[in-house]
């Protein structure tokens, strides 16, 4: 007969020491412990971000609707709300059910009500709100903005078009933490603004930030915010060119010195003036005729006396000494020639383009060089890995000096700890983790081994029905009882169910049929004899083997006094 599984589990219990029940207990409450630990962090639903960038007044607004609501929620800071990511839809259907946020950009859909009866200047005046949260939306969408406020003006319409004033518009931006507007961004609002109103011109722009830095004079030409006019684009330019020579000298110097024994810092400044030269050159060395003309005069006289009026001839030139002919007369010649030579010219035009490094600076710091001549090396191959021209004023400086390790040395020793400690930590909590699992496998495999011995068992019957323990007793026994008693065969066979009992003597089988033989009637029984007789009934009806092991205990407790 197999025992109740309640009755298994106690007896498995009673069975356990005092240290085996308190490693028990402990077992199953890690266990319930870890099992409602998972079962929460499987249960805990993720949260996305609902609203950002909220004033305070908004966001208590928010949080008092929420709570409301019951809707779970958590503040990731001032402005931010977040809720489940199954809830944001619903939730900003809710919040704008309300009416929340109310510090929002108003934008075309302001129209989308009924504008009956609604004056011209009112519509004026809603379609310039209308256009004003628009561009703050588009304008928001930018990464790197967190917040914007557009403003447009748009004066009347006047007669005369010179006497019209023009549109004008103002931008402040708040930048988002860590992030930054360059100027090709700038330019980009600044453009977006005066296409999207109309009339309005990009010089007419102006742009600030909620710190007071001017972006955008209205002038149309970017606000200078350094000692240079130069773009963020150029200042790209030269900082990666500073940037790609000290990765050559820097890589330079860890090949010859080792990792960590150098520092490198170079400086790059750039030309971005556009140049355009014209030239013309003159080589007279070949001689290439082009032209050449000849002039010869002959004037001969009689030696006569020249005379008359006062003319071209008299304004001639002196005229050559007389020469005395064969009369006394004068011979005058005039030889004249002239030669055009063609002249070699050279004309070139030259564009230079911008951005030619007019200028690098370099500097050098390397520890544990003291030999000069090695310095003087070590300076020879800088300057031709980084191109230093000192023509064109460049200047270089190699330097030794004794470099103190000793923050870095104890960072590194900080961090190594900590990254030991981290995974000395992460491997402790990985084993305690695996352990409690095989502690619990362990337990619960023992437990189910435990109560499937105990339900296998089955228990023997220490007595049977009088019938057939009478017809399977021994009929030897009969002699030692010649009144016919059939305890002694009930008692033989009682015992004979038992194994490892020796069998009893006659004497004992008389003494202990005693038990066995029914009372003698007696004509009353009391009030207690009958209650006491229905609790034996009630208790050999539920728990017999209970019963049958007394009986067991009696009769050995009577052989070993007999």
């Amino acid at each position: 007969m197999s025992m109740p599984l309640q009755q298994q589990v106690t007896q498995f219990w009673t069975r356990q020491s005092r240290s085996q029940r308190a490693t028990m207990i402990v077992l199953v409450a890690a266990a319930v412990l870890l099992i409602v630990f998972l079962v929460a962090w499987a249960s805990t639903p993720s949260y996305s971000t609902v609203y950002s960038g909220l004033s305070e007044t908004d966001a208590a607004q928010i949080v008092d609707k929420l709570n409301e609501l019951n809707i779970p929620y958590k503040l990731k800071d001032s402005g931010t709300i977040q809720v489940p990511s199954d809830q944001v839809y619903e939730t900003r259907l809710q919040m704008a059910k309300e009416g929340l946020p109310q510090d929002t950009s108003t934008g075309f859909e302001i129209f989308n009500g009924n504008t009956f009866g609604m004056t011209e200047f009112t519509q004026r005046v809603n379609y310039q709100r209308a256009l004003e949260g628009e561009l703050e939306r588009t304008i928001g969408s930018l990464a790197a903005v967190e917040a914007v406020r557009v403003h447009v003006v748009t004066p009347e319409k006047t007669l005369l078009m010179e006497q019209q004033p023009p549109t004008t518009a103002s931008v402040t931006i708040q930048i988002a933490p860590g992030k930054r507007l360059d100027q090709t961004q700038v330019q980009s609002i600044t453009h977006l603004v005066a296409s999207s109103v109309e009339g309005l011109d990009p010089n007419n722009v102006v742009i600030v930030d909620t710190a007071g830095n001017l972006l955008a004079s209205g002038t149309g030409e970017a606000a200078e915010t350094g000692i240079t006019a130069l773009s963020d684009s150029q200042r790209n330019i030269e900082m990666a060119a500073a940037q790609e020579i000290k990765n050559k000298t820097q890589g330079l110097l860890d090949a010859v010195l080792g990792p960590n024994s150098s520092v490198v810092q170079a400086s790059v400044v750039m030309d971005w003036t556009q140049r355009e030269t014209t030239s013309i050159s003159y080589d007279p060395t070949p001689a290439a005729i082009r032209s050449s003309q000849t002039l010869n005069e002959t004037y001969t006289t009689n030696g006569e006396n020249l005379a008359g009026v006062p003319g071209a001839e008299t304004n001639l030139p002196t005229p050559a000494p007389l020469e005395e002919g064969a009369e006394g007369g004068l011979i005058y010649q005039r030889n004249e020639e002239t030669i055009n030579y063609e002249i070699t010219q050279v004309e070139s035009h030259e564009i230079a383009s911008p951005g030619q490094i007019s200028r690098v600076s370099l500097s050098v710091l390397v520890d544990g060089v003291s030999d000069p001549q090695q310095l003087q090396v070590l300076r020879g191959a800088v300057a031709a890995a980084a191109g230093i021209d000192e023509a064109r004023g460049d200047t270089l400086s190699v330097e030794t000096l004794a470099f103190d390790r000793t923050y870095y040395e104890t960072q590194t020793a900080e961090l190594e700890q900590q990254s030991q400690m981290d995974l000395y930590i992460r491997i402790g909590t990985y084993a305690a983790a695996v352990l409690l699992l095989i502690a619990l496998f362990w337990y619960i495999s023992r437990l189910l081994r435990n109560l499937r011995m105990a339900s296998a068992e089955t228990w023997t019957a220490v007595m049977k029905p009088v019938s057939e323990a009478s017809l399977n007793a021994p009929r030897p026994m009969a002699l030692d009882n010649p009144q016919g008693d059939q305890s002694g065969s009930l008692a033989e066979a009682v015992l004979a169910q038992q194994p490892g009992i020796a069998a009893p003597t006659p004497a004992q089988v008389v003494q202990q049929a005693a038990y066995f033989a029914p009372p003698p009637p007696q004509p009353v029984m009391t009030a207690e004899d009958e209650q006491m007789h229905r609790a034996l009934e009630r208790l050999a009806d539920e728990n017999p083997a209970s019963v049958a092991e007394i009986i067991q205990l009696w009769l050995t407790e009577e052989e070993k006094n007999g």
